[in-house]
């Protein structure tokens, strides 16, 4: 009968190989939720940075449809044919704001959701008899409330305004 102490090796070998086969279980366990939780990081702020290229491209149009009012022109005036001067309607929402909402729409994104210049109705009228009064160029500011998947861990934050800026001279 052959006995234990006349294959040290062979048992040894066994034993040993066990118990690392556990500790590589146990540290990828614990490694798991990190790399999870980097993968979901990255694909949320590459989404970020994709809304921001989306709105600085909506920006871009609607500054576009915009400048081509005659210089010394405003946001209530505009050049045909691209409307009707004499409707009486403001050049800016029924010509612009379409455009960058559908440009957003476009490309994934709820284009009802941008607001031009600010947050709340005032900001917006005020920015736009400064902006479109301007004879010489064009301004948009489009902003986008982003919402952050954080839950309840960082309440302050689940909410950012992303934005973009355009401006072109008028004219165009």
């Amino acid at each position: 009968m052959k006995t234990l102490k006349g294959y040290p090796h062979k048992y040894h070998w066994t034993i040993t190989r066990r118990s690392e086969q556990g500790q590589s279980f146990l540290e990828f366990a614990m490694i798991v939720p990190v790399l999870f939780i980097m993968l979901l990081g990255v694909t949320i702020i590459a989404r970020g940075f994709n809304l921001l290229m989306v709105l600085q491209g909506a920006a871009y149009e609607g500054a576009r449809v915009w400048a081509k009012d005659p210089v010394g022109g405003d946001y209530t005036r505009c050049s045909p044919p691209a409307c009707d001067p004499n409707s009486g309607s403001n050049n800016f929402e029924t010509n612009v704001i379409p455009v960058v909402r559908q440009y957003v729409t476009n490309n994934g994104f709820d284009g009802s959701r941008v607001l031009f210049f600010a947050k709340d109705q005032r900001g917006y009228n005020n920015a736009l008899d400064v902006f479109g009064n301007d004879p010489q160029k064009v301004q948009i500011t489009l902003l986008y409330p982003y919402q952050l998947p954080v839950g309840f861990f960082a309440t302050n934050f689940q909410e950012i305004m992303v934005s973009a800026r355009c401006v072109m001279k008028r004219g165009g």
